[in-house]
Order: C-alpha cells, then sequence, then structure tokens
C-alpha cells in the first residue's frame, strides 16, 4: 500500500484519529527506532489554555533572530498540514506523502493513532531539516500523551491549569496539574504561568523530584489595550485579547531562559517589532472591522472566562454565535456567554461530534451557521463567533468577511 495523493492520505489518517494508544507501547517504539525524538533542542508546552499562542509567540521571536524554528501543534486551522510547521510554513504535501509512505507499513504494523503517526513524521521532518528548536505542544494532558517521549526536553512549560478533558485527566484542577506535571523532567528546567498556590505547590514538588529547576512566570504591567510592561520595557501586541498578554509575557520569560541556555543575545528591538505584528489565527482575530466580527476557539470554561472579559471591553450591541463538541462542557460555555451578550445564538456544524441543538431549548438555536452569521452582521455592531477549534476551521474555510 503507498499513497500518491495527499487527500486520499489525509482522510486515511484522519480516519483512525479517536483511536485509544498505549503511551508505554509507543515508548518502547521509539526505543526501538533509536529514538528519532532527541534529534533536536525541545521545548515542550502543556497547559488547559495558551499552549498554541505561546508556542506561536515564541516561534515569532526565534525566527526573528535568526533561527529555524519548527512547531507541532494541533488541532489544526485550516489543513491537517500545519500541525507540522518550519518558519511558520507548512510540511508540503510532497513532504508528507514521502515520509508517510516509508513509514507506512511500520505504522499499520503497530496499530498507531494519527497523533501517533503525525508525532513521528514530524520528529522525521524536524531531523531531516535540522531545526535550531522544536516547540511541541503536548496533545492531551501531559504524563501519557505521546509527545512525552521526549527523554531530552531542554525546557518545559505549563501555561495554565484549567477544567478540560476531566474523563481523561481528573475532576479536580489538581488532578490535572499532575497530569500535565508529567512533562517535567530529570535535571531540566519548568516555566508555569498564573497557577493557584496548590497546583504551583504540585509543580514546584515534581520539579523538586525530578532535580528540575523550577521557574514561575514574571509578573507584568497592564498598560490597557494591547500594551503591558514587562521588566521595565513596554511591548505591544497585534491582539485586542487581555489574556494574550500572559501568554506573550510568558514566551518573552522562556526566550530568556533558551538565550541562558543557548548563549545568544537577544535583540529587544527585534522582538518589539514581533510581538506588535505576530497573530494566532482564531484567537481573538479580528476579521472584519465594521460590524466588528471576532473568531475565538475558546473550547472549555477556562478560555471562555478569558474570553469574555476582554469582549465586554468593546462597546455596542453584541451578538455571540457558539458551537461546540459534545465532549466539552458546553450547556456551561454557553450559560456564561449569554451573560456578556445582547443575542447568544447556538448553532452547528458539519461533525460527528458536535452538539446536539434539541438540548438546547432555553436558547435560540439556528442549525445553519451561514444564516446566524448573516443575521448577526446586518444587526449588531460586534458579533463573536466562538467555540470548538473545529468551527472556526469551518467559518475560516466557508465564510466572507
Amino acid at each position: 500500500m503507498m499513497f500518491t495523493d495527499i487527500n486520499e492520505a489525509l482522510k486515511w489518517i484522519t480516519s483512525i484519529r479517536n483511536k485509544d494508544y498505549s503511551f508505554e507501547r509507543f515508548k518502547k517504539l521509539c526505543n526501538e527506532l533509536n529514538e528519532p525524538q532527541d534529534g533536536f533542542y525541545t521545548v515542550h508546552i502543556a497547559g488547559t489554555d495558551g499552549k498554541g499562542s505561546t508556542v506561536n509567540y515564541l516561534r515569532a521571536m526565534l525566527m526573528s533572530l535568526g533561527y529555524k524554528v519548527g512547531t507541532f501543534t494541533s488541532p489544526h486551522y485550516l489543513t491537517h498540514l500545519d500541525r507540522i510547521r518550519i518558519n511558520d510554513i507548512n510540511i508540503s504535501e510532497e513532504t508528507f506523502l514521502r515520509i508517510l509512505n516509508e513509514n507506512l507499513e511500520l505504522f499499520m504494523k503497530k496499530s498507531l493513532s494519527m497523533f501517533e503517526m503525525d508525532y513521528l513524521i514530524m520528529c522525521q521532518f524536524f531531523r531531516e531539516e535540522k531545526v535550531d528548536y522544536a516547540l511541541i505542544e503536548v496533545g492531551l494532558g501531559g504524563r501519557l500523551d505521546c509527545t512525552n517521549v521526549v527523554n531530552d526536553t531542554k525546557l518545559s512549560i505549563i501555561t495554565t491549569i484549567g477544567y478540560d478533558h476531566m474523563e481523561r485527566l481528573g475532576n479536580t484542577l489538581e488532578a490535572i496539574c499532575r497530569e500535565k506535571c508529567g512533562i517535567i523532567k530529570d535535571d531540566s528546567r519548568i516555566l508555569i504561568g498564573d497557577l493557584n498556590e496548590s497546583c504551583k505547590n504540585i509543580v514546584r514538588q515534581t520539579a523538586f523530584a525530578h532535580h528540575a529547576s523550577f521557574y514561575e512566570k514574571k509578573a507584568y504591567v497592564d498598560l490597557g489595550e494591547r500594551k503591558f510592561l514587562y521588566e521595565g520595557k513596554e511591548y505591544e501586541l497585534a491582539s485586542y485579547a487581555d489574556y494574550q498578554k500572559h501568554n506573550a509575557s510568558l514566551a518573552l520569560q522562556a526566550l530568556e531562559m533558551i538565550a541562558q541556555d543557548s548563549g545568544f543575545i537577544i535583540d529587544d528591538q527585534k522582538i518589539k517589532e514581533v510581538l506588535k505584528n505576530t497573530i494566532w489565527h482564531c484567537r481573538f482575530e479580528i476579521v472584519r472591522k465594521k460590524p466588528l466580527v471576532i473568531l475565538d476557539g475558546a473550547h472549555n470554561i477556562h478560555g471562555i472566562e478569558a474570553l469574555v472579559k476582554s469582549f465586554d471591553l468593546f462597546t455596542g450591541s453584541k451578538c455571540i454565535i457558539f458551537s461546540a463538541l459534545k465532549r466539552k462542557e458546553y450547556r456551561k460555555m454557553a450559560d456564561l456567554l449569554h451573560q456578556h451578550t445582547d443575542r447568544l445564538i447556538i448553532t452547528t456544524f458539519p461533525n460527528s461530534e458536535v452538539i446536539d441543538l434539541n438540548e438546547f431549548r432555553e436558547y435560540e438555536t439556528e442549525p445553519d451557521y451561514h444564516k446566524a452569521i448573516r443575521e448577526a452582521m446586518k444587526e449588531y455592531e460586534n458579533i463573536l463567533i466562538c467555540g470548538s477549534l473545529y468551527f472556526m476551521s469551518e467559518v475560516v474555510l466557508n465564510c466572507k468577511f
């Protein structure tokens, strides 16, 4: 069996996306393959929210300093291939097909999941291209995520701890935190974002047990719209989302730590320019000014809480259009969104796991998200389209603003 068409290849690989896998089995396979995951300088990023944004800011800053940076993120934005990128450019269709075909017999023999296959394709691609830094986002949790097979992580980051994937990670913040702490390696370094005291202590204790150095994100001063002060220097972001100040300052501290480890000098002016121009798609992304249309892939309570704080800052009439997957706390998210808008419309999109609109009889529903968006744009000054990142991808691909 061999694939010659990228669409057929992606259809096949994504058809086994929900397959359960054994972390120990995958780790043993990587050992048999001579540890392909350890061929580059790895920064490993876990957290309930903010992983992708932190990766994106750190990637942009390292690139501005002349480094070749690989990123591994999920879910994808517009195409499956944008999960694997070097210097913000997707792995090419030809390269993805070649590496997939080279390993297809092994992938099938070992019954690997989509995520495991993506990860091994990424490893081979990054090694071939000799990336200077690999920024690897955890898929789910940390301890048993397949990305955690890395033996030589230079820096681990935990961005935030909130309620998500409780069926896999646990029902308390402390239990979820312990799972994410699984990425901490012996004699490494761990950097954390804004965590509560209980979770902070769990990370500190785990770091001590692994002889790892513990670092907490330094405070920043909020200077209002898009601006903040960090270590005495003023920065301006492209994003209007207040929560991005946390992610950007976390990335700035990570950059400082990498610079200390690698021995390079940070050009402050370049970094300021980069942060002013870097966006992370579908994270409070403004896609139209009049009326104002914002896309945000907040898909858990923690993310929605951060999202509405920024949306509240806008004046004028407001409409929120929301959709999510059934495995999320969709009702709690809808209830929270309802408190921050003049009108809430619950909608759906093509996905086998999408919410059932019949469960939202107390709210306005519209099965056609195109119609919901068109109506909102005629009547309201501020429109927020939010929820599942899969919904965001659907909207970006099929709507013109």
